[in-house]
């Protein structure tokens, strides 16, 4: 027996060993970084205590870039969780080319970002020749420099990010739509029960679990995966207004090599990750 249990530790020790190698230590690293100022490159740590902490609640581009992302997830989470669910709601339905838009529509999510990134700057090209602007002139609307306008240049990653995640969010949901016995809408129909009624009293009350998934989900996506499109398409501007969380902690660890105050960044980032997910798990099981 115990030659056997020898044996199973020997074979799931590599996995372990990879997993402290490659995640444990550098998140332990991290937050041991946070108490430190350094480059990266001296030889000495000097040790700052809290002051990192503090200088966070202090820093304008750091509360700037704050706002942006709650900004930019606040809308691109509820959107994207709508269109998909009712996307999926119809494709469940068996509609004609199911199969087909189906996987139109989980493309985008297994494009590259930076490719995603690149063709959008070209949509939302400015002057007469982006395609955008193109088909607003055939309404006589004047071209609009989308990437570059305070004003439009948040709400075009917006429209970027919903396109890139309905896809994914709406095969999840179809999935979770499989799983609901088809007894429950064969007795809502005995009873008279329109589409509707249906949808609110049997489809979302079956796909509590599965929206939770996906607006964990969908709320991670917007948090961390936004720094591709962002990089590529805006890189941070016009005058921060397009600013996220990522970039910034980009900027400042691997452009200014103030790596203790990066770290000092993407803790508070992990910190609402989870403050984020317990909150929506609160409120599905409340609902």
């Amino acid at each position: 027996m115990k030659k056997n249990s020898n044996i199973a530790y020997a074979l799931i020790a590599p996995t372990y060993i990879l997993f402290g190698i490659f995640f444990l230590f550098p998140l332990l690293f991290s937050v041991y970084l946070t108490f430190f100022k350094w480059n990266g490159f001296a030889p000495n740590m000097d040790f700052v205590g809290m002051k990192n902490y503090v200088r966070i609640f202090s820093d304008p581009n750091f509360l700037n870039a704050l706002k942006n992302t709650c900004i930019y997830t606040v809308i691109t989470v509820p959107l994207s969780i709508c269109i998909s669910l009712v996307l999926s709601y119809i494709l469940d339905n068996k509609i004609f080319g199911y199969e087909v838009l189906k996987g139109i529509y989980f493309l985008p999510h297994i494009v590259s970002l930076v490719a995603v990134g690149v063709v959008w700057l070209w949509i939302f090209l400015p002057g007469k020749y982006g395609l955008v602007n193109s088909m607003l002139s055939v309404f006589s609307i004047k071209p609009q420099n989308w990437m570059a306008d305070p004003k439009l240049a948040m709400g075009t990653l917006v429209v970027i990010g919903v396109w890139k995640s309905v896809g994914y969010n709406m095969v999840i949901f179809i999935a979770g739509l499989l799983s609901i016995p088809k007894s429950l809408y064969e007795a809502a129909d005995i009873d008279g029960a329109n589409s509707i009624q249906k949808f609110l009293r049997i489809t979302l009350p079956q796909l509590k679990g599965t929206i939770f998934f996906v607006t964990v989900s969908s709320t991670i996506y917007a948090l961390f995966q936004v720094f591709d499109i962002v990089k590529v398409t805006t890189n941070g501007g016009p005058i921060g207004k397009t600013e996220m969380i990522v970039t910034y902690l980009y900027k400042v660890g691997i452009k200014q090599f103030e790596l203790g105050y990066a770290s000092v960044i993407a803790f508070v980032l992990f910190l609402m990750t989870a403050l984020i997910t317990v909150i929506q798990r609160k409120f599905l099981e409340e609902r």
